[in-house]
């Protein structure tokens, strides 16, 4: 087998493999708790994210609070994951216990949710004055990703609320984070019982895989050159993405320069899915994450 076989022999087995997946952690605040407030009733603490690839599979969600009041022993709060036109992709219900007295992180462990774009993490504590759960906040950094909801409502106007003292939203940003992965390539497993010999691999000879990497390895990698050009174009997608978010966190506080970026984004995303670059499903994420944002812009 000559050096060209041996690079194509290597490059179709990384793509049968995939890359290890990245465990990232997603954050809004820098770690500096300045306040905290609870919720009661209905309301519940809001934080969005943008997920560093697409598509991208939450692990964990963590809570810097703490808990507070007698006879918490068996009430329970409600953390959910929603979209961005929020439709709730995951509920889940967990003991106030998981807090102790003392502000601290908390992590809450999720199963798997994928998400595609933008996404909420929202958590109800159905608090009271007496007992419940305070949610930190950092004051060191401009909000513009924590928000109160009331069932699926964002609040505009936190005064709604009839607080003891009312948080500044321009100041308040919940210490939630959330962790996450990126997903690697499906591969299917033989239907058998047995462990595959060390000879073998995704069901196949090893001599096999050597002679597809000769003479044959055209027509072996058909499918495999389809699934690389659809995991180009996420990569690409996801790529843009950041670019989309970095060009509004550099830009929020020049809104007409933002403004003027985005728009020209979006005569970007239309050219590239003219170009064959992105698909009709990564346009419409781009698409709508750029109206979002101008939205907010306005």
């Amino acid at each position: 087998m000559n050096g060209r076989d041996k690079l194509f022999l290597l490059a179709f087995l990384t793509l049968l493999l995939g890359p290890t997946p990245e465990v990232i952690e997603l954050a809004h605040d820098q770690g500096k708790p300045s306040g905290s407030a609870y919720l009661a009733g209905n309301y519940g603490h809001a934080v969005s994210f943008s997920p560093p690839s697409i598509p991208w599979r939450i692990l964990r969600v963590r809570i810097y609070g703490y808990r507070y009041g007698n006879r918490t022993e068996n009430m329970e709060f409600v953390v959910e994951i929603w979209s961005s036109n929020r439709s709730i992709l995951h509920s889940s219900a967990h003991p106030y216990a998981k807090f102790t007295t003392v502000s601290t992180w908390v992590n809450v462990d999720i199963p798997g949710p994928v998400v595609v774009g933008s996404f909420f993490v929202v958590i109800y504590t159905s608090s009271t004055p007496e007992r419940g759960i305070g949610i930190a906040s950092d004051s060191s950094l401009v909000n513009r990703y924590s928000e109160i909801v009331s069932g699926k409502r964002i609040l505009t106007d936190w005064g709604e609320i009839k607080w003891v003292k009312a948080p500044k939203k321009e100041e308040t940003n919940w210490m939630v984070r959330v962790v996450g992965s990126t997903l690697t390539p499906i591969t299917s497993t033989p239907a058998t019982t047995s462990q595959p010999s060390s000879s073998m691999l995704f069901g196949l000879d090893m001599t096999e895989l050597i002679q597809l990497a000769g003479a044959g390895a055209a027509a072996a990698a058909v499918p495999f050159l389809g699934w690389l050009f659809k995991t180009r174009k996420r990569r690409f997608a996801s790529s843009y993405l950041t670019k989309v978010d970095s060009v509004y966190n550099e830009f929020f506080m020049n809104r007409e320069e933002c403004r003027r970026r985005l728009e020209q984004m979006k005569g970007e995303i239309v050219q590239l899915l003219k170009k064959g670059k992105i698909d009709e499903p990564q346009f419409t994420i781009l698409d709508t994450k750029l109206e979002r944002y101008l939205k907010d812009l306005a």
